[in-house]
C-alpha cells in the first residue's frame, strides 16, 4: 500500500461519522448515488465553516451525506438542495432534520438542476456544491459561478470521473470534456482552482479579488 493510501485509510478511520451519516451513506449507497468519504466530508465541513457559510446550496442529492457534512461546518445556514428525485431530497431532509438542523433552514427542490438553477439569483451563495451528474458539469458551473457571491467557493464533486480523466487511454466525450473543462478553470485569470485527488477529484474554484 502507498504512502498516501497509508495515509488516506488512517484519516477516515480517525474521522467520526455520526449515526445519521451512517445511515445516509446506507441510503446513497442503496441507490446508487453518489457517496463521500469520512476524510472528504470533514473537508466539506471545514470549507463551509472556514467561509462562514449562511447560504449553501447542493446540485444533486447524495441522500444526505454530504448536507450532514456540510451542516457540521455551518450549523445555521440555509441548505438548499435540487434534484430531479423527490424520493432523494426526502430522504436528505430526513438526514438533515435528524442530525439537529432547524427544518425552516432545509430547502429541497425537485426538479432538473439545469431548469432549476437560472432561477437563483446572482451572488446569492457563499458556497456551491456540485454532486450531479458529470457529465452536467459544465453546465452546472456556468450557473454556479453566477449565484456564487465574490470570495465564495464552489466545488465539484468526482471531477476526475472516478480516474478516467488521469487515463489517457479514456477519450470518451464526458472524460474529454471534464479534461478540457480543468484546463480551461486553471487558465482562467479571475479564478483560483485547484483539484484533490480523493474521491474521484474534487474541483475546487474561488474568485480572485482584483
Amino acid at each position: 500500500m502507498s504512502d498516501y493510501e497509508l495515509s488516506r485509510r488512517y484519516i477516515d478511520e480517525q474521522t467520526e461519522e455520526r449515526a445519521e451519516q451512517a445511515h445516509a451513506r446506507r441510503m446513497a449507497l442503496e441507490h446508487g448515488l453518489l457517496t463521500v468519504s469520512p476524510t472528504l466530508g470533514a473537508h466539506l465541513a471545514f470549507v463551509a465553516a472556514a467561509l462562514g457559510a449562511e447560504r449553501i446550496i447542493e446540485v444533486g442529492s447524495t441522500a444526505g451525506l454530504t448536507s450532514t457534512w456540510l451542516r457540521r461546518g455551518a450549523p445555521r445556514a440555509v441548505l438548499t438542495c435540487l434534484d430531479a428525485e423527490s424520493e432523494y431530497l426526502a430522504e436528505t431532509r430526513q438526514a438533515l432534520v435528524a442530525a439537529g438542523h432547524a427544518p425552516a433552514r432545509i430547502r429541497c427542490i425537485a426538479g432538473e438542476p439545469l431548469e432549476l438553477l437560472p432561477r437563483m439569483s446572482d451572488d446569492s451563495y457563499d458556497l456551491v456544491v456540485i454532486a450531479g451528474d458529470p457529465a452536467h458539469a459544465a453546465g452546472h458551473l456556468q450557473h454556479a459561478l453566477r449565484i456564487v457571491r465574490p470570495g465564495g467557493a464552489i466545488l465539484v464533486l468526482d471531477a476526475l470521473a472516478g480516474g478516467r480523466v488521469a487515463d489517457p487511454a479514456r477519450r470518451d466525450p464526458v472524460t474529454s470534456s471534464l479534461r478540457a473543462l480543468l484546463r480551461e478553470l486553471q487558465r482562467h485569470p479571475d479564478l483560483a482552482a485547484s483539484v484533490l485527488p480523493i474521491d474521484g477529484g474534487v474541483l475546487q474554484l474561488t474568485t480572485v479579488a482584483g
